[in-house]
């Protein structure tokens, strides 16, 4: 207890980066989770990893003001790291905006309890499912070992030319890789429901007095939803490839950081 009572100071930089990653983090920023849980469990988890990380904490200002700046500084660091991971998260809510229209459900929002906005059914179940897969693969444990792997390569956030550049090319190609993640999970399913629309121009050119557009409702959301139950399997491992490509984004981030 004395030992942790004359390195409070230092702790609190722990603490810091760690509620930065839990406001800005899939699942732990869910607004379903409040505040103050938020901050007994990055409390709770700080207690864990500060003697991991304690040899690595930056010096502590004498100044009042400088040790403010620092511990906002440490908090940055947590929220990059929980914002990149969210980034390539928001292609599964993506991948099912893609087709939503084209089956038919576009009209129908449901509240979601992940970021509490009404969202289309598709888009909900699949950010419900890559919650579930996040969690199951153990990638919020991975998250708070790289985390603490960060003390050592970063220890005060400068924003200096370098630093800059790199943050804005690994967002760019973190962003990248969220429309590519999100083409890839909706693929299966855009391109049934677009052979389905092609053979239903088809038909309404060589039987015109057919009335095509009463079957096509019915059928594209009997079609479309029976395709997504299908590539469900394969749905999943593209999730499961899009969470380990954002926590291999953050390892990259952290491993490739200036000295």
């Amino acid at each position: 207890m004395e030992y942790f009572l004359l390195q409070f100071q230092a702790f609190l930089f722990v603490l810091a980066r760690l509620l930065g990653l839990f406001l800005v983090a899939p699942f732990f920023s869910s607004d379903s989770i409040s505040f103050t849980l938020k901050m007994i469990f990055s409390f709770m988890v700080s207690l864990i990893v500060f003697p991991v990380v304690a040899s690595y904490m930056p010096e502590v200002p004498g100044h009042m003001i400088n040790y403010g700046i620092v511990v906002i500084s440490e908090m940055l660091v947590g929220v990059i790291m929980g914002f990149i991971v969210s980034i390539v998260f928001a292609s599964f809510q993506m991948a099912g905006e893609f087709f939503n229209n084209q089956i038919g459900f576009g009209y129908t929002e449901i509240l979601d309890p992940i970021t509490q906005n009404s969202l289309p059914a598709i888009g909900t179940i699949k950010n419900l499912m890559a919650t579930a897969i996040f969690l199951v693969i153990g990638a919020h444990r991975m998250m708070i070992e790289t985390l603490a792997y960060s003390f050592e390569k970063i220890q005060i956030l400068q924003f200096t030319k370098q630093v800059n550049l790199g943050l804005l090319n690994l967002f760019q190609d973190t962003i990248g890789a969220m429309f590519v993640v999100a083409f890839k999970i909706a693929l299966p399913v855009m391109g049934i429901l677009f052979l389905v629309s092609l053979a239903e121009g088809l038909m309404g050119k060589a039987a015109q007095q057919m009335n095509v557009m009463s079957m096509s409702f019915p059928l594209k959301v009997f079609i479309g939803t029976l395709t997504l139950i299908a590539t469900l399997t394969f749905i999943s491992s593209q999730m499961t490839q899009g969470i380990q490509l954002s926590l291999d984004k953050v390892t990259i981030l952290i491993r490739e950081w200036p000295r």
